[in-house]
């Protein structure tokens, strides 16, 4: 068996620089910058995606429904959530309670393909769709 060692892709340029800081292996995809969170969106940030698997991903997301599922404001970011969902073997999406019952522009993946990690449930409807997991400080 080889050696493994945990390999870190991002689109977030600031979440580059922290993984970079800590002394960890990290690739970040090419593609258009998003001047407000400075992170990486687009077709061509799809593309660059596609050659990547992941065991793991970590996405944030504006709204949380059981209907219309996890979704965002910008539809280029959605693409890019869209792959990184299909290309994980599990996903994770981080959101603090308000985003729960809120639906914004475009969807991204079904409330079904991710684990939610949230600061508190204060709907337990979603405990019947997904997997909820509630962090404290």
């Amino acid at each position: 068996m080889g050696n493994t060692k945990t390999i870190f892709v991002t689109n977030g340029i600031v979440h580059a620089k922290k993984l970079i800081a800590r002394g960890l292996k990290t690739y970040i995809i090419g593609g258009q910058v998003k001047p407000v969170t400075e992170a990486i969106i687009g077709t061509e940030a799809v593309n660059n995606m596609k050659k990547y698997n992941f065991t793991k991903s970590f996405l944030g997301t504006n709204g949380i429904h059981e209907n219309f599922g996890f979704t965002t404001v910008d539809v280029e970011e959605a693409m890019v959530k869209m792959e990184a969902v299909n290309r994980s073997y599990m996903a994770f999406v981080l959101a603090d309670h308000t985003k729960f019952d809120k639906v914004t522009a475009v969807t991204f993946a079904d409330i079904d393909k991710a684990c939610i990690i949230t600061d508190r449930l204060e709907k337990p409807k979603y405990r019947d769709v997904t997997v909820i997991k509630e962090v404290m400080k």
